[in-house]
């Protein structure tokens, strides 16, 4: 579990530095709002309401991730969620990839722990965007849907698939790294390892999405 808390802060200091660049152009957005009352126009009210809602929702983005859901509890788990808050921050970032989502509405809930979803789906999109890209735009897909009687969750990306010898460690703590030196490292294992404390899987495929994919599948949550 030491690991996992390792690698969980590092990931999310990722996803900080990511809320913090998006917090920077709505913030200065409002220091020159001072500037634009001094010359009235049409568009003023719309640009500060902009403004607002942006710092707004960046603030609410850091505060999740400075202050994360702490619940262990395995409990039903609506999906949708935690997909949507991971996705918001990656897009916080503004990086070379775009984030898609296709969550099918109204999914039943799922066993898990909304943390750590959170914790395994950041893995992997932090994984997913280090992959070689053979051209642009980078576009990693998450969807959501019923699958028999388990939520399937598919993270896929449009660049080649993993190479083999890779593959066959991917889901496996690396041997040469410390991941105390280099947290990032373990993403993938441990992203499968809290995915597996509420009964679930996560599995990687090369072309069971719009090309190489993980499978995160969750029991669906019955009354006991």
């Amino acid at each position: 579990m030491l690991l996992v808390a390792v690698n969980r802060a590092a990931a999310f200091n990722v996803a900080a530095r990511w809320v913090l660049h998006d917090l920077r152009s709505p913030a200065q957005s409002l220091m020159l709002m001072a500037d634009l009352i001094a010359e009235p126009s049409e568009d003023l009210e719309d640009t500060l309401r902009e403004a607002c809602a942006n710092l707004g929702r960046s603030l609410e983005l850091l505060g999740r991730v400075v202050h994360p859901l702490t619940t262990d509890q395995i409990g039903p788990l609506s999906v949708a969620e935690p997909i949507t808050f991971v996705a918001d921050l990656h897009r916080a970032g503004r990086t070379h990839a775009r984030v898609e989502l296709d969550v099918t509405p109204a999914l039943p809930p799922a066993v898990g722990v909304a943390r750590h979803l959170e914790h395994a789906l950041l893995n992997l999109l932090l994984y997913a965007g280090e992959t070689p890209w053979p051209s642009e735009p980078r576009v990693i897909r998450i969807s959501a849907r019923l699958d028999g009687d388990r939520v399937l969750i598919v993270l896929g990306w449009g660049g080649p698939p993993v190479p083999p010898e890779v593959e066959a460690g991917l889901f496996e703590l690396p041997a040469d790294v410390s991941p105390l030196e280099r947290p990032l490292t373990i993403g993938v294992p441990i992203a499968r390892v809290v995915v597996e404390l509420a009964g679930g899987s996560l599995t990687y495929s090369a072309d069971d999405g719009p090309g190489p994919c993980f499978l995160l599948a969750l029991p669906l949550w019955r009354r006991r």
